[in-house]
């Protein structure tokens, strides 16, 4: 009886394996984009922490600013909205290694949501071209530099 009860749990535990699937592994493109949806979805929370999670502890850009720095210009833009939505389009990812890319991203940010970009002329939303560079770290992607200009709404095209 004892051989029974071992045999059914051993073919329990064995079919229980196997019918558990691995999740498949995200490309290095895939989860460049996961760490920019989970920014932008972060930035509509408002939560400066949780922004932070998603900047380089080693951010430096060229005009000298720091995380430190960072943290207060985001600190302002979110005081400045009492809600904010995001709306972006990826123009252009330039990868250097397999740790690092280079991502032109054109984003609106408002305050109601933004269903596509041919609300923009519309719409009060201040509207900016960045260029960031993504470093891997801790298995994601996290902005180490950056640098922005104004846009304009044919810019989402």
């Amino acid at each position: 009886m004892k051989q029974y009860i071992l045999i059914t749990l051993f073919v329990t535990l064995f079919i229980n394996l196997i019918s558990c699937t691995k999740e498949p592994q995200l490309t290095k493109e895939q989860r460049l984009r996961q760490s920019i949806t989970q920014l932008e979805a972060r930035f509509e929370e408002r939560k400066l922490g949780r922004i932070i999670e998603y900047v380089s502890e080693n951010y430096h850009d060229e005009s000298g600013r720091g995380l430190r720095d960072v943290k207060r210009v985001i600190q302002l833009q979110l005081m400045r909205h009492k809600t904010l939505y995001v709306f972006s389009t990826i123009n252009e990812i330039n990868w250097i290694d397999d740790n690092n890319a280079d991502v032109q991203i054109t984003a609106a940010m408002a305050g109601k949501p933004i269903k596509s970009a041919s609300l923009l002329t519309s719409i009060r939303a201040d509207m900016i071209k960045f260029n960031v560079h993504f470093v891997l770290e801790d298995e994601i992607y996290k902005v180490q530099s950056a640098t922005w200009t104004w846009a304009d709404p044919s810019d989402f095209l």
